[in-house]
């Protein structure tokens, strides 16, 4: 026992190092505090497996609650899916899927897609068509419409873009693939729970006749802890065409990973059940708030206005370098845009007002010259 209090010792004076949320010094990243009850049903359902419904029943259950649940929240009750560890791999599945189903083996997908689907196109020998963006950087239907032929099986569309928050032109683009018969995958990591709560009526999920597939990520701004993310396609049988007998346990899997934790499939169900979307609108407010505060600051400029929780800033003579490390040194956590260029900041749940002033404040030191250092350093 006294080796294993010693190594928790070492373990917590390892994650002294760390920012942390707690801090409200983090605008890096899209992940948050997770809420206290999931939490603790993330704890209760620490040693289950979801691919052993024999052995927890319960699991299984929950994950058809949720999946059902999700489906009517993004207008299509009747959806099938799983919960998944987050984006990447909801990407990647729908992908898959959407490779057995047509056949085919192209996707066409903007320049300000997610990383996570040139990761996909590579595991599954998928030949990826990235496309240009319009002046909006969202993603230009015509330019997709001028890639999409009869070998593509997926258009990939994102609500809320990782560099900038923003919504493609779901819509416009489903039409593009319902033409050609293939699959569109709408990637709302970021948007899934923040969309369907706000004041403006996109027009993203299966509402669009077209979507056939979507992720969205529980652990960004559905109070989750990681990895909680969801999975859901249109029909059903469209996950048969990548299932896999698994003799041990008598059953099939449709799911990308084997053994799955629990633990998410139950923080997923309790946090679905206390969603109601005062998070999503208060940190859309704050982010209004802060670009705000960043167009008062002289020499600062915003590339576009933000339209979920992300905002994008750069200065007209600094270097992003200049403004990062300015930034870092007086203890803030920041992050790059390269698509445009500039600095990028996440407001998520454990940002207060008070973070905002205190980051205002430094970011005015910084742009003013406050701090010193080599030019594009």
């Amino acid at each position: 026992m006294g080796r294993g209090k010693d190594y928790l010792r070492f373990l917590e004076e390892r994650r002294k190092g760390d920012p942390g949320y707690r801090s409200g010094r983090v605008f890096s990243s899209m992940c948050t505090l997770p809420k206290r009850e999931v939490v603790r049903a993330y704890l209760r359902f620490l040693e289950t497996n979801a691919l052993d419904p024999r052995v927890f029943p319960s699991v299984r259950e929950l994950e058809e609650e949720v999946v059902e649940e999700a489906g009517r929240l993004f207008s299509c009750p009747a959806a099938a899916g799983y919960v998944a560890s987050g984006g990447t791999e909801g990407n990647l599945m729908a992908l898959w899927v959407a490779r057995e189903v047509t056949g085919r083996r192209k996707v066409v997908a903007p320049a300000s897609v997610h990383y996570s689907v040139r990761k996909a196109c590579r595991l599954l020998g998928l030949k990826l068509a990235l496309v240009g963006v319009g002046e909006d950087y969202r993603a230009d239907p015509r330019k997709v419409e001028e890639e999409v032929d009869r070998e593509t099986a997926a258009v990939v569309a994102t609500a809320g873009t990782a560099s900038l928050g923003l919504v493609d032109p779901v819509e416009e683009m489903a039409e593009v693939a319902a033409e050609k018969g293939c699959f569109l995958h709408v990637d709302a990591s970021l948007g899934g729970f923040m969309l369907p709560f706000l004041s403006v009526d996109y027009e993203w999920d299966f509402r669009v006749e077209g979507v056939s597939s979507l992720t969205a990520d529980l652990h960004k701004m559905g109070g989750a802890p990681i990895p909680s993310g969801l999975l859901l396609v249109r029909e059903g049988e469209w996950l048969e065409r990548v299932g896999e007998e698994v003799p041990y346990l008598g059953g099939r899997t449709h799911t990308l990973l084997g053994t799955r934790p629990g633990a998410s499939v139950a923080a997923s169900w309790i946090a679905l059940k206390l969603l109601d979307g005062r998070e999503a609108r208060r940190c859309v407010q704050l982010t209004r708030k802060l670009a705000g505060g960043i167009r008062g600051v002289e020499g600062l400029e915003l590339p576009v206005e933000p339209e979920l929780n992300v905002v994008v800033f750069r200065h007209e003579s600094l270097s992003c370098s200049e403004l990062e490390r300015g930034l870092e040194e007086k203890g803030w956590v920041v992050s790059r845009s390269d698509f445009p260029e500039g600095i990028r900041l996440v407001v998520m749940p454990h940002h207060r007002p008070s973070h905002l002033t205190a980051f205002l404040r430094d970011l005015r030191l910084s742009a003013e010259g406050a701090w010193k250092g080599p030019r594009g350093s």
